[in-house]
Order: structure tokens, then C-alpha cells, then sequence
């Protein structure tokens, strides 16, 4: 996509730059610079007036730079090719007709925006941080959107929020021109507001089928399909007004009228009451709630203590018989009619207690005592970055040398055992115990959001799908209103609300996928692909905080564009789009490609499940059952067929047949540190391949990770001799 085409050969030609290595006792006043030669592929016979990136509609070039060096990482600035670098109202674009390196053409493949982004680009949101390299390049100076800049550039360092850097030089620049380029990707990367980033690109999506649960149909089915009872569908946030960051339609319990909804939220942060989100068909259900409000005050005009248990809990003694519930029975009346904060939240949760059939007490977790701050995951975050984006080679050494345990003060690993403890916990209750679980966080839009989807990922296996993944993505995250633009820094005035949420709950489903090889439809590559999606803007999923933001950023654009069609695009929807994620065309480079054979769902789905699903079929009499449409045979060969058929289009008809909920808890699992593994495949994904080698057990984690070419091959074998029996059983029916 951004590589200019032409027929003539590239040259090579060797340059001298100035800004490595200078100060090792080379350079004084008056001395002669002994340079290092630098071998730079060079453009040959190339018109740079006929130079330009391939843009999408309603996307406009902004600043341009010539004769640009772009490195590759962790070659010391020393293997670069050259080219000309663009800034545009959506990415960064660096335009060469040379051959693209094997590590961007592998990450490039395997990424969920490469139907818009070509090798070369970036866009624009996914811009961590910018830096100037000084003359002798041993010292970075970071570059801020307000400050002032310097006459003249020597290079810019991107480091991207996927954990990559980029080197350019404009040593060959024309003076101005690094200027130029610097300043409009500073303004155009840091916007002050979401609906400044290029969010459409002015033609519709693929339908990707996925529910959005953002109407009342597409909960009612959740609760048909879980069959548990006792809740509501309330459609009383229509217009946003109850609460701003939940979706129109909510499930509460079904003996609270939606007049006593709106006066009880306006006792939560957030005016976030009680939700459910899932449940099981005996009267567990799963419930996310914000903390009481801290600006309410009591009669007293003092502010309200958060009172760590459940007041019905304290009188537990009192709940086992009937005289006891009639009792707590009262005491919720009367809270009702006294309408304190305290009173308020311990009715709330009363409601979710009268919902079970056996009204057993729910279990609660408070997810601010117990699991780690918002802050703390920023700060492991930040040095999780700083120790897999090194500026060179010798940075890295050093770093490898001491790799496990600056991994370990980073207490990532720490915070995604505790996040599983948590989660396998919950899970436990509901599995075992049959209670309802109610998780409580701050705002009731964080790390109950990474808790709750985890606690349906370990018991229920149409979460572990790919069209259940998306499902569960889509409502707990997306639909319930995490503040991706806020965690995610998609805008430049929100720094001190950062927070990696999303990433932390890729990286607990990455442990999952370890320890359970065969549990999971999707691969530790569609991850990777996920959060790295997190970060372009055209996938409206990751974009905002709610989706009354979505719709709000939406309008602005439309009437700054009245003529032109606004397409928010969601990220499912590259499943109904993308064909292959290798084209036998590489940048008219005349390279094979890595593994033509590779397709965009075989990198993304798990080989090692459909080999599971085969098993299920090897037994006797499984053709027969096959051709039953009521055996469990049949809707597994449905499945599979869906997976590796012709059109390779997962099935996400909405009137696919719903599925009730079979609860499974297979899924246990080693919280230990020692148990848990670097994600090396998304931390490490930038690194040159030497470099990943060294870590230790990268290389097999690596192998672990990527399903082998001949498992599909065996895979593809078996299910063509499926069809061809198949086929020879209706055609022996037929006959007969």
C-alpha cells in the first residue's frame, strides 16, 4: 500500500552519518570526524514529485520530508533504507520501492488494520511517545506537541504503544522539511479530543454479525441463552440519561422498578448501579457495580464510609430461615424509604440476593482492596516499555543480561496472578457454591470488566469461540463502558487517567491459552493483533470511552461533513472483509512472501482446537451422526465446516441459532509466578529475531505459540476426507 511502485533495479550506494558513535574520543575541536559507513539501499530513477502515499477518503497529506533513512530496530542505525516520509490527518507514512524487511512483512501480515495501513505505515493514535536524537546520539530528548521546537532535526524516534521503535534520519533532509514533518505529527498524533483523529475512512463496513448490546434483543438472548432467571431487561437509560457510560438497555433485577433504578444511581460513581452481565441457568449470576459515590454525604453532611461488607451479610445469622429473610426483607424497605447511601447500596444488593431461586447470599468482591491499583498497573506498564524498546544494541545486552528480574520488579507477572486468582475464585463460587458474584470497582468499568470476562471465559466455552469472544469483548468491554480513550491515552490531556486494562486482560487470556492449549478457538497471535488494533483509530472499538461518546463523536463528524457518509467501523468486521493476510505481491518486491500457504485465520485460529473437535468426531458411527441435524455430531461438523470451508467466513448470522449456556469447569488453573510466562510473542513482537532468541525459553514459547504448517496440513487432509465421505453417504442415500 505505501511503497512506490517502479521496474528499475535499486542501487546501493554508501553514506556517512554523523550522529553515531561521535563522542568515543573521535571528535574535538578542530579534529577530523572519522565516520562509520552506513550501507543504505538507494531509490534510483525516481520522480519525487510523483512520490505519494496511497490515502484513504477524506484523508489528507499534511507535511512531507525527502530523502529520509528509516532503520530497522536494534541494527545500531546502521541497515536502513531510504525513502521519503510522510504525515498525514491519519499516519505516518515512509514511501520506498525497496524491499520490505522480513520482521515488518511477518508483523505486518498479521495485523488487523493492514486493509489500511501499509508495511511501512502507522498510524497516527498508536504514537506513544516522540523523540529528538541528539548529535551523538547517546541522549534522547523527548518531543512535546507544545513545546518549542529546534531549527534543525537530526532524527526521530517513534516508540509506539505496540511496544516498537522507529529510527528516522534527516541527515539528507532539506532544511525545513524535518521541521515540518516533526510538528504536524506532534499535533496530529496528540489531539485534544477524540473526534479529532481520523475515525472513518467514508465507505461502510462488512457486517461483522456480532450483537452490540446496545439493544434490548441482544440481552434478552444473553438471558435466554444462560436461562437465568429472575432479571429484566430495562430499556429506562434510553437517552443516556441515568447513566452516561452504559449502554441504552441494562439488566437489572426484575422486582426493581426502573423509578427505583434511577434513585438508587445516584448513590454509585458514575451513577453506575448494579448490572448483570451473565449468569447460570441455577441463579448464579455474574454483577458489576461502581463504589458508592465519595460526594454523597448522610444526614450528618459527613461523607459516606464505604461499609466493606454487605450489611445483609453481617446479619447472615439471621438470613437461613424464612423469619431471617422476612426480617432483612424489612430492613430493605426501610432503606428504601430512608434512601441513604449506605442503605441504598445494601438494598442493591439485596435485589441481587432475592434474584437467586434459592436465595443464597452472593459472594462480593471488592476489587479496589484486592487487586492492584489503576496507577500501579501504569507504572508496571511503563516499565514493562522501557524494558522491550531498547534504543540499540548495547542497551539490550544489557537489559538481556538482567531480563527475568527487571521483569519481576515490574510486577506485572504479579498483577496478572492476582487478576487470575481473582477470577478462577469467582469462578469457583458460582461453579460450585451456586452463588451470584458481585464484583466492585472504583468506577465499575475497570477491573471488573477484565474479573467478569475472564470468569466467563474459564466457565462458559462459548466465550472461548471466536464469535463468543467478540460477544464477550463486545458487551463487557465495549457495550458496559471501559474508558478506552482515557486507559489507552488516545487523546493528549487525559495522562494522569493512562492505564493498560485492556492489556492486562489479553495478557491473563494469554495464560489461559498456555496452560490450556486445546481450550481456545483463537491464537496468542489474534491477541497480539487485538491490542495492536487497540491502537488504530479506524477500529471504532477501542476508540472511546462509551458508547454514548461513540455516538456523540459520530455526530460532530457528520455535521463537520454533512455530504459525506460517516462509517464507525468495529473491529469484527475484518473478519468479513479480510480474504488473506499474505498476497502473493510484496510491495513489488519480487521476494516470496513468508508462507503463502499461511492464511489471515490460520494465523488466528487455534489448530490444536479443531484437531479437538475432529477427535470428538472419530468414533463409530460418526458419519451417520453427522447427517443427523439433532446430534451434537452434526453441530460440531457445522463448526468445523464453518472454520475451514471455501468462503472462510465465521458463521455470525444473528439468526444463527442460540446455544444454552453447558457450564464447564475444566479450566483450573496455576496462578503461580513461577507458572506464568512473559508475553514475549506481543512484548517482544518488534524485536529482530536474534535478539528474541536470547531471551531465555523465548525461542520455544515462540514455537509454542504459532501453529505448525504441517499440523494444518493434517488438519486440511481430514477434513476433506470428512466432505468426501459425507458426500459418498448422500449419494449412497440418494440411491438407495
Amino acid at each position: 500500500m505505501n511503497s512506490h511502485r517502479k521496474s528499475t533495479p535499486s542501487a546501493r550506494f554508501t553514506t556517512y552519518i554523523d550522529f553515531e558513535e561521535i563522542n568515543n574520543g573521535l571528535t574535538t575541536v578542530g579534529e577530523t570526524v572519522s565516520l562509520r559507513p552506513i550501507d543504505v539501499p538507494e531509490e534510483t530513477n525516481v520522480d519525487e514529485e510523483k512520490i505519494e502515499p496511497q490515502l484513504l477518503p477524506g484523508e489528507i497529506m499534511i507535511a512531507r520530508a525527502n530523502n529520509v533513512l528509516k532503520f530497522a530496530p536494534l541494527k545500531a542505525n546502521r541497515t536502513g533504507i531510504s525513502g521519503t516520509l510522510f504525515v498525514t490527518n491519519f499516519k505516518v507514512s515512509f514511501v520506498t520501492s525497496l524491499p520490505v524487511e522480513a520482521k515488518e512483512r511477518e508483523m505486518h501480515s498479521k495485523s488487523l488494520q493492514n486493509r489500511f495501513l501499509g508495511v511501512h505505515d502507522v498510524c497516527l493514535s498508536e504514537v506513544d511517545m516522540v523523540n529528538q536524537f541528539s548529535e551523538d546520539n547517546t541522549k534522547k530528548k523527548r518531543l512535546l506537541y507544545n513545546a518549542q521546537m529546534p531549527p534543525r532535526l537530526s532524527g526521530l524516534q517513534l516508540v509506539l504503544k505496540s511496544l516498537r521503535v522507529i529510527n528516522f534520519s534527516f541527515k539528507f533532509t532539506p532544511t525545513g522539511e524535518d521541521i515540518r514533518v516533526a510538528q504536524a505529527l506532534l499535533h496530529h498524533a496528540f489531539p485534544t479530543s477524540i473526534d479529532h483523529l481520523f475515525l472513518s475512512c467514508g465507505y461502510p463496513p462488512s457486517s461483522p454479525g456480532i450483537p452490540d448490546f446496545c439493544r434490548a434483543v441482544d440481552w434478552e438472548h444473553e438471558l435466554q441463552r444462560t436461562r437465568c432467571p429472575n432479571w429484566r431487561v430495562s430499556k429506562h437509560n434510553e437517552f443516556f440519561n441515568l447513566c452516561a457510560s452504559l449502554p441504552t438497555v441494562l439488566v437489572v433485577p426484575r422486582d426493581l422498578l426502573d423509578a427505583q433504578l434511577e434513585q438508587a444511581a445516584q448513590h454509585f460513581q458514575g451513577t453506575r448501579p448494579p448490572v448483570w452481565c451473565w449468569g447460570t441457568p441455577a441463579g448464579a449470576a455474574l454483577v458489576r457495580m461502581a463504589q458508592i459515590s465519595p460526594s454523597i454525604t448522610d444526614n450528618n453532611d459527613n461523607p459516606v464510609a464505604r461499609v466493606p461488607v454487605l450489611a445483609l451479610q453481617a446479619a447472615s445469622g439471621f438470613l437461613v430461615g424464612r423469619t431471617g429473610w422476612q426480617w432483612a426483607e424489612r430492613g430493605l424497605h426501610l432503606a428504601l424509604e430512608e434512601g441513604k447511601p449506605r442503605q441504598q447500596e445494601n438494598r442493591m444488593m439485596g435485589l441481587v440476593h432475592r434474584c437467586h431461586p434459592m436465595r443464597l447470599q452472593p459472594k462480593i468482591f471488592d476489587l479496589d482492596q484486592i487487586l492492584p491499583s489503576l496507577k500501579e498497573i501504569q507504572i508496571s506498564y511503563i516499565k514493562l516499555r522501557e524494558l522491550h524498546t531498547p534504543d540499540d544494541p548495547t542497551q539490550f545486552w544489557e537489559q538481556d543480561r538482567h531480563y527475568f528480574s527487571r521483569l519481576e520488579s515490574s510486577r506485572w507477572l504479579s498483577h496478572i496472578s492476582k487478576c487470575l486468582e481473582v477470577a478462577q475464585n469467582a469462578a469457583t463460587a458460582i461453579l460450585h457454591q451456586n452463588s451470584s458474584v458481585i464484583l466492585q470497582d472504583a468506577t465499575g468499568c475497570d477491573l471488573s470488566a477484565v474479573i467478569s470476562s475472564l470468569v466467563q471465559l474459564l466457565l462458559d466455552p462459548h466465550m472461548r469461540t471466536i464469535r463468543g469472544f467478540h460477544c464477550l469483548i463486545q458487551k463487557e468491554w465495549v457495550a458496559l463502558g471501559h474508558p478506552f480513550t482515557k486507559r489507552l491515552g488516545h487523546t493528549r490531556n487525559q495522562l494522569e487517567e493512562q492505564s493498560p486494562v485492556w492489556l492486562l486482560f489479553l495478557d491473563c487470556v494469554y495464560q489461559v491459552s498456555l496452560q490450556h492449549h486445546t481450550a481456545l478457538e483463537f491464537t496468542s497471535e489474534y491477541l497480539v493483533a487485538l491490542w495492536h488494533a487497540a491502537h488504530c483509530s479506524l477500529h471504532s472499538s477501542f476508540m472511546f470511552n462509551s458508547v454514548n461518546a461513540k455516538y456523540s463523536a459520530s455526530d460532530v463528524l457528520q455535521r463537520e461533513n454533512p455530504q459525506q457518509p460517516i462509517y464507525l467501523r468495529p473491529v469484527w468486521s475484518w473478519w468479513a472483509e479480510d480474504k488473506s493476510i499474505i498476497e502473493n505481491e510484496q510491495n513489488g518486491s519480487d521476494e516470496e512472501p513468508l508462507d503463502s500457504k499461511i492464511s489471515a485465520r490460520e494465523a488466528f485460529l487455534n489448530v490444536h482446537y479443531i484437531q479437538k473437535l475432529f477427535k470428538s468426531l472419530a468414533i463409530s458411527g460418526a458419519v451417520r451422526r453427522i447427517s443427523d441435524p439433532l446430534s451434537s455430531a452434526y453441530h460440531t461438523w457445522q463448526h468445523i465446516d464453518c472454520l475451514m470451508g471455501e468462503t472462510r467466513q465465521l458463521p455470525y448470522d444473528p439468526s444463527t441459532p442460540i446455544v444454552p449456556l453447558q457450564l464447564d469447569g475444566s479450566l483450573r488453573l496455576d496462578i503461580s509466578l513461577s507458572n506464568l510466562r512473559p508475553w514475549l510473542g506481543c512484548f517482544c513482537a518488534w524485536l529482530s529475531e536474534p535478539a528474541m532468541l536470547t531471551l531465555n525459553d523465548s525461542e520455544s514459547l515462540l514455537k509454542d505459540s504459532s501453529p505448525a504448517s504441517h499440523h494444518w496440513s493434517h488438519i486440511h487432509e481430514m477434513y476433506n476426507t470428512m466432505k468426501d465421505l459425507l458426500s459418498q453417504s448422500l449419494a449412497n442415500g440418494a440411491a438407495q
